[in-house]
Order: structure tokens, then sequence, then C-alpha cells
């Protein structure tokens, strides 16, 4: 499919550092029905609820499946789901958002990798959510909502929050070679995931950076 430089836009997923053993391991990011089908044991950073409503939700495009069935990124930085980290609200997950880093890679890396692909211009278990498997449809993404540094509803908008959390949505897997950066809070955490890339034998080593603005800060109102 071709692409023109409007539709090649960035995309992040999230996840616990020590995740990316297993990751590079396996040289691949799964999915979550396939971590359980390949036995592969992850630190879980999501709400409960919400993976087992993903794991019922069923995919409105021809690719199919649930939501499950698919990696799931971010076009935003600083998803609503990393201030309820920080803020303590995620049951099953006790650390911070500082163990928690970004993996980057974009849509015309995807589509190279000959991946299946779709996205949502919001939360993808909403009702009102609706999925698009043509990168024309791109523009049913609120791009100024996705950008602000401010998500809140507002009295023209109330529907903010869920336009922030639109997803590109890979089934199966990604390939590892399709990461093209991983993005970190600290220096220790820069540290940790040099030396995670380093023991291991795989010849991808994607560039590794600080970005403390792709996380929350406490003393800043959000």
């Amino acid at each position: 499919m071709p692409i023109n430089p409007t539709q090649n836009k960035k995309i992040h997923h999230i996840t616990h550092y020590t995740n990316l053993i297993s990751i590079i391991n396996e040289s691949r990011l799964y999915c979550g029905n396939e971590l359980h089908t390949h036995g592969v044991i992850t630190t879980n950073i999501g709400h409960s609820s919400l993976k087992q409503r993903r794991g019922q939700h069923p995919v409105s495009v021809p690719s199919g499946g649930t939501l499950n069935d698919y990696v799931p990124f971010f076009f935003t930085t600083r998803p609503p789901m990393l201030i309820a980290i920080e803020k303590g609200s995620v049951a099953d997950y006790r650390g911070t958002q500082r163990e928690i880093i970004y993996l980057v890679t974009s849509i015309e890396k995807i589509l190279e990798s000959d991946c299946i692909w779709c996205f949502t211009d919001g939360h993808a278990v909403e009702a009102i959510t609706s999925y698009f498997d043509n990168l024309d449809y791109l523009s049913k993404i609120d791009w100024e909502v996705i950008a602000a540094w401010d998500y809140r509803p507002t009295s023209g908008d109330p529907d903010r929050e869920r336009k922030k959390q639109a997803e590109f949505l890979v089934k199966g897997y990604v390939p590892w070679d399709c990461i093209e950066s991983i993005i970190v809070k600290d220096d220790k955490m820069l540290d940790c995931v040099h030396e995670i890339i380093k023991s291991s034998n795989s010849p991808h080593r994607p560039t590794i950076n600080i970005n403390r603005n792709w996380y929350y800060n406490p003393r800043r109102p959000q």
C-alpha cells in the first residue's frame, strides 16, 4: 500500500521495561492472546477488567478477531493509562510510571513488515468508536486532541479523553526489528534498557533516549 508523508505517523506502545527481555528473546512483540499461546510471562501494567473487556470486544474490520488479537499502539504520548499508573489506580500493578518505557515505530514500518493492521478514532472498547483499515481515514482522528497536553472534557468537546486514546492495532505480533526507538523517563532507566539490549544476542539495536515530557509531572495540573 502506498503511503504519503502525512500518513506516516509515529505510534507508541507502552510496557514495563522488564518485558523487553522476552520481546527481544522472541524477536516479537506479541498481542495478549499470542502471549498466552506461547507461554510468555510478562509484567502486567493494565487493568485486569479492561483486559477482559478487550478479550471480548470484536474488531469490526475484515481482519476480525477481538482486541486481544492485536498489539495496541497509541498515536499520542502521555496516554491516560500512564496517569492511572502514576496515581496507583491500577490494582494489579504496584510500580510507577518510571518503570514504563515506550516502544516507538511508525505506520510506514508496520506496512513494510506486511503486518495486518487497523486503527480506531478513540478508545477501542467504547461503543461509539469506529474502526478503519484504510489510511485515508486517518483524517477521522482528532489530531488536535492527540497533541494536547490537557485532554480533559470541555463544554464544547466532552469526548476528548476517548479521542485521546485512539489506537493503531497490529494483529498477532510486531517484529522486534520494527521498533525504531525506545523512550525512557530518566538516566537509571536508560542504563537498565541499555544493559538489557547489550546483554541480548539481537543484532537489532533501537536508539534509546530520555524524554521526560512523555511522562506525567505530578506538579503540573492534569
